[in-house]
Parts: structure tokens; sequence; C-alpha cells
């Protein structure tokens, strides 16, 4: 290490223990002061907490406008301020403020998960542990469960709460499929080469596209033995080869010949629309039943999956350590993920948001609640789905596959 580097880190830790001496640091005050949920409700009152997240939902964007907002205001005397951003223009920003050593920034409830919660844990950009200050997630939640426990196979620890589910699910026409849905890869190469050119997937590293190929990988090897592979390039192609082999060999059938793939899921839908290609795909079980509402989908589509599962996640909501409101920050974040706060969002106007809820935490009122609005909207029941589940690829490998499709698939 350089001694210039070491000389400063020997500064910056006499003037963090200094501080932590004379009691001048409020963010130890913070958050030594926050040991449960009723103590954030009572510092929080009259705060401004910003909420930082993708901005280009206009449905959930309505849904923290319209129900969180106002609630919020009423409840606990706290203001919400929502900024559109992308999630690697967020962790840049915290990246900026660390390296320049800032103790109090803008950004105070984030919404994340995958490789970014990695970068972020690895970085330290976040406060936590939360969980136990978050009181629905205790109330509601699985607590013990993977996807409490686990983020892309990264271990939570208590640093984010539970916000969304997700599982990559396909978009078929019934019309079109006559003899059924292709529910596994050699159906849908079978497909492929009966009708060239209306099969095709959008480009990695686009997040759903890259949850594709890892989904066609781990169905023609085998989930386990991707996650048991050594996490590097060379000992990870030599397990993953057969998927890629098989990416090759439907790639002559795909739409342009596999020449040239959409770049976005928005694309994919609009080539769906218009009858240029017979699939899309979208990490929300709900994508039918929303297109649908909207008139952008034909009434004849429906949702499939293929028969060994397809992959599925969470999204979560996570404090930065340089929030100068946490106590603000764990409120808002205990309504974002409260029962009537996400039974908003579960409905068509806000989306069709499945809660990341323990159903047996539920009321039956609540349970049939959920079930009737998911009911004939061309969508698979919640239980299909959660039996057809595959967990995430650990977030460290997810850049090498994607590396690695871009090496023996995109220019083979």
């Amino acid at each position: 290490m350089k001694k210039w580097l070491i000389s400063l880190l020997s500064v910056g830790m006499l003037f963090s223990l200094s501080a932590c001496k004379t009691g001048d640091t409020k963010e130890a005050e913070t958050e030594d002061s926050i040991s449960s949920f009723s103590d954030a409700v009572k510092q929080s009152k009259g705060e401004t907490v910003t909420f930082y997240g993708f901005g280009g939902d206009e449905k959930a964007n309505a849904w923290v406008d319209e129900v969180v907002t106002p609630t919020m205001k009423e409840k606990y005397d706290i203001t919400v301020k929502r900024v559109p951003m992308d999630i690697d223009q967020i962790l840049n920003k915290l990246t900026t403020e660390k390296e320049a050593g800032t103790k109090e920034g803008d950004i105070d409830v984030m919404w994340i998960n995958g490789e970014n919660f990695y970068t972020a844990k690895q970085a330290k950009l976040l406060y936590g542990p939360i969980t136990e200050k978050v009181e629905s997630f205790e109330k509601l939640m699985d607590v013990d469960g993977h996807n409490s426990t686990y983020d892309f196979g990264v271990k939570i620890d208590g640093y984010e709460v539970p916000y969304g589910s997700a599982q990559l699910v396909f978009a078929g026409d019934k019309e079109r499929f006559k003899d059924g849905f292709p529910t596994d890869t050699q159906a849908l190469l079978e497909y492929a080469k009966a009708n060239p050119g209306k099969i095709t997937y959008t480009a990695p590293p686009e997040f759903t596209g890259s949850a594709f190929v890892r989904n066609v990988i781990c169905d023609i090897v085998g989930y386990d033995k991707v996650e048991e592979a050594k996490a590097n390039k060379e000992d990870l192609y030599k397990v993953i080869k057969p998927g890629l082999d098989y990416l090759n060999e439907i790639k002559p059938y795909l739409w342009q010949e596999g020449k040239t793939y959409p770049t976005t899921t928005a694309e994919l839908d609009q080539m769906f629309s218009a009858g240029q290609i017979d699939m899309s795909y979208s990490y929300s079980q709900m994508h039918v039943a929303e297109k649908r509402s909207d008139n952008e989908f034909k009434a004849t589509t429906e949702s499939f999956l293929f028969d060994k599962g397809t992959i599925a996640n969470q999204s979560y909501l996570a404090v930065a350590n340089t929030s100068k409101v946490k106590a603000g920050a764990l409120v808002l974040i205990n309504e974002m993920t409260s029962e009537s706060a996400q039974l908003k969002k579960a409905e068509a106007k806000y989306g069709y948001s499945i809660p990341p809820f323990d159903s047996e935490k539920l009321s039956d009122k609540t349970n049939q609640k959920l079930t009737d609005l998911y009911k004939n909207q061309g969508v698979l029941s919640l239980e299909e789905m959660q039996e057809k589940q595959i967990p995430e690829v650990q977030a460290e490998k997810i850049p090498m596959i994607e590396a690695l499709w871009k090496e023996h698939v995109l220019h083979e």
C-alpha cells in the first residue's frame, strides 16, 4: 500500500476515534439511538426522506406518489421526495461521496438487488443491519427464507428488506402455439426451426436478456452445476459450455438469424405485439395481465414457464450509509413494505406487483384478495409460479456469463 494512503487512513482513523470520544458525530449518535422501529418513529417526525430508484415505470412512480407519500405525511409527518435515478448512477454517487469523505449525502432509501447489492455491500455503502428495525419484515415476511437470507447468492445479513417478487415469465399467443407452449429448451429449439425468425431474446447485459441466457444454461446443465462452479471464467466456461452451444445451435433460426438482437424488453414487447416474433418475456410475473389490460397484447396471450423452472428473485430496499435521516428512512421502508401499501401496489392501476410476503402470515381475507386480483388475466397461479422457481445465480458469476456469451455466442 502506498505511504500516502496509509497516512490518509491513519488520519481518518484518528479523526473518527476523536469524534466518537467527544460525541460530536451525529451519524454515530443516530445509528446507536435507533434500536427498534418505535425508536425510528419517534425520531423521524418532521423529516424529509428521499427515495432513489428507477424512474421508468410510471405505474410504480404513481404508487409512490399517490399511495406512499400521502400516507407517510398523514401517519408520521414525514415528507417523501422521490428521485428517479438508475441504480448504477446511485452507486456511482455513493462511491464518489465516500471517496470524498462525505458523511451526509442526499440518498436515503434506495431500490436495489443482485449485482448492485453485492457491489454496495462490498464497498460498505449501506447502513445496517436494518431488518430488526423494520416492523413489516418480522410481521409479514419469511424471515428465514432464501430471499430473506440471500440476494443473488450474496448473504444479506440484514442490510436490505424484501420489496417485491420477480420471476422470469414467458408470454405467447396460444393461437400461434397450436401444439402448446415450448416449456423446455428442446421444444423451443424445435419451434424456432419450424418457424424461422419468430423467436429472439434481448442481448445481455440487458437485465432480462441476461436472465434468459442464464435460464437456458440452467435448463440444460442444471442449476446446481452452475452454482457449484468456481467463480472464474475458465472453470465456469467448462460447466456452462453446453448451454452456450445450444444458444449457437438456435442462433440461425432466430430473428435476423441471430446477427442482431433487440436491446430492450420494450422493443421485444413491441415486436411481439406487431406479430414480428411469437414470444416475449418479463421479470414481472404479471406482465401479460398488465399488457392485456392496456390492450397492448391480444386477449389470447398467456404466460408460461419452463417445466424445470425459471429464475426468480426479489428486489429490495436499503438505506445509504450517508443518509442523514436514517430513522425516517427506516419508517419509509416499513410503509413501502406494509400490507396496505403492497396490496395497493398489487392492483392493476399500479402494475400488478406481487408482494414479497409469506402467505402463511397473511389473513385468509388478504390471501383471497391477492388470488382474486390475478384471476383470468392470462397469468399462472401463484402456486405454480412458486413451484417452478430457480434461485438466482451468484452475483459475481453473472458478468462472467455475460462476457462468455459475448465471446462464444454473439461473436461466434
